[in-house]
């Protein structure tokens, strides 16, 4: 027999008016006494449908259909079975879901929820899901239409397009912890403002450089200390206005370089502090005056105070945030014959490559053949590697990433500023365009889950240094992605590159100096046998 919806009403209140006895005793969730009591509540309400229970088969039949529309709301002590005779033992009621047959009497009734339902979280219609338990904590039932041969009830998970929207741009709870991990670690650089006012960097560099000093200024050994120069400005504080004397204590001024050679009418130097024939250009150069650091000494101290050591250790074994973090390592060798085995496995790889770009360049080249043949595979199962590429070498390197079994997933910019902290426009390369930018591709090799995600931007705008250096912050960066206390690589590196927690190989680094007890093991074995001279640090 088919049972109408209607016929299922008194059931539900009977459930929920009997439901604290039903599976106790001394009822016990015997089907035949719930039976009996069902039947007594329909007689003592005349509103009430009559159902036809003339036995504990007919029971047991409306109790599956009752189940099927109800997304099994009542568990019994064994499978439900129409045809059960006399000589078998009945299923018994053991649990009873209340939360899921109040909402099938609200679908009935077609009516709104009732107000236990919303009490107990079950749905809350006034008030805007925030979390993800919240997005998915009321589940939508579809009631189709009933036929004379079923009656279905579907149950699913379904959202309105803005609720899916929402739930999909939800960053992750890693991404989350990751970044406040970051934040926490992450020293803060104070910013200073530069003063754009070409009178205020003229009457500066008058009371402030010495024009004794010019022919000497040029190198950094012959650098003007900052102090000087802001001691002789604050000594003529009479002589100047009192806001230019204000500027110079809270801002970054380019003071004139202007020696007995050179020229105003050529303009600025391309190349400005990093021009290597300083001493005789003829172009304009200029010297740069920091702000005074005394007047920023409170907001640097508290700076300093709001990043100590934060016991936040998500991602990390709470021991590491105790660790101390290795000594710079490095290996003075050629990259094409060290055998990597004996470095070990790296978490994170920066390369360098010294690409031949058809140029004259102050440092020697490799060919595109002995690059792409390196051992890159003994270097990392899994990890992440940064590779920098010239404009011409774009395409080596994204042929290099996959031939060493790297999967190339980002690229990151460098924005190149020169010394006065604008975009350089006259680079030392490109053939057609001037380079003012450098690129970095990013490979990842396996699966690496447990890299922090989503903290860092893909473009870095700083300024220039020596040939070939490139920004402290790329460092950081990859810190923050695999953390401080993993093993981390530098190949083709020099003196500058070498940092705490980092290994660096390169054949312009001074010597050797190892901490790792295996990688000394391993590379000590590996002179030995090739009669190799030592020269530890």
């Amino acid at each position: 027999m088919i049972y109408s919806k209607d016929c299922f009403v008194p059931f539900v209140e009977f459930i929920l008016y009997r439901e604290d006895v039903l599976t106790k005793p001394p009822i016990d969730g015997d089907l035949w006494k719930i039976r009996a009591l069902l039947i007594q509540y329909i007689q003592s309400n005349p509103n009430h449908p009559s159902i036809q229970l003339t036995n504990i088969s007919e029971f047991l039949t409306y109790l599956i259909q009752f189940n099927l529309i109800s997304g099994n709301s009542l568990k019994f002590s064994k499978l439900l079975n129409s045809n059960v005779g006399l000589e078998i033992t009945p299923p018994k009621l053991i649990w009873i879901n209340v939360s899921g047959i109040l909402l099938l009497k609200a679908r009935l009734q077609g009516g709104s929820f009732p107000q236990s339902m919303i009490v107990s979280g079950i749905h809350r219609p006034q008030k805007e899901p925030k979390t993800l338990f919240e997005l998915l904590e009321t589940p939508k039932l579809k009631m189709d239409p009933i036929y004379s041969h079923e009656i279905v009830l579907k149950t699913s998970f379904t959202f309105n397009p803005d609720m899916l929207f929402e739930l999909i741009k939800r960053p992750t709870a890693r991404t989350i912890l990751s970044k406040e991990r970051a934040r926490l670690k992450t020293k803060k650089v104070f910013f200073y403002n530069v003063c754009n006012d070409s009178n205020h960097n003229h009457i500066l560099g008058t009371v402030g450089l010495n024009k004794k000093e010019y022919s000497q200024y040029g190198t950094n050994k012959q650098m003007i200390p900052q102090a000087t120069v802001h001691q002789r400005i604050s000594q003529s504080k009479n002589m100047i206005s009192n806001e230019i004397y204000k500027c110079s204590q809270c801002k970054i001024h380019f003071l004139p370089i202007i020696n007995n050679h050179t020229d105003l009418n050529l303009g600025d130097c391309s190349y400005l502090d990093t021009c290597h024939k300083m001493k005789t250009c003829r172009y304009l150069h200029y010297y740069t005056l920091n702000s005074n650091s005394s007047h920023y000494s409170s907001d640097q101290k508290e700076n300093e105070e709001n990043n100590q050591v934060h016991e936040y250790s998500i991602g990390d074994c709470f021991s590491e945030s105790f660790r101390e973090v290795l000594p710079a390592q490095w290996i003075n060798c050629d990259i094409r014959y060290l055998p990597f085995k004996i470095l070990g496995k790296f978490a994170a790889i920066i390369s360098d490559p010294a690409w031949d770009i058809h140029m004259s360049l102050p440092y020697g080249t490799c060919k595109d053949e002995e690059l792409l043949s390196l051992p890159m595979h003994e270097l990392q199962d899994e990890g992440i590697i940064m590779l920098w590429v010239t404009g011409r070498s774009i395409e080596i390197g994204r042929r290099a990433l996959l031939k060493w079994g790297y999967k190339i997933s980002d690229e990151m910019i460098w924005v190149k500023l020169n010394q006065l902290k604008r975009t350089i426009v006259t680079g030392r390369t490109g053939h057609w365009l001037n380079h003012s930018k450098e690129h970095l591709l990013v490979g990842l090799k396996g699966n690496p889950i447990w890299i922090n995600r989503k903290i860092d931007m893909d473009v870095v705008v700083s300024g220039t240094r020596e040939t070939s250096r490139k920004p402290d912050r790329f460092y950081d960066i990859v810190e923050r992605l695999v953390g401080i206390h993993s093993r981390k690589l530098e190949i083709f590196g020099r003196d500058h590159n070498t940092r705490p927690g980092w290994l660096t190989i390169g054949n312009q680094l001074q010597g050797v100096s190892l901490y790792e007890p295996e990688v000394k093991r391993r590379y000590e074995a590996y002179t030995q046998s090739n009669n190799l001279h030592l020269n530890y640090n």
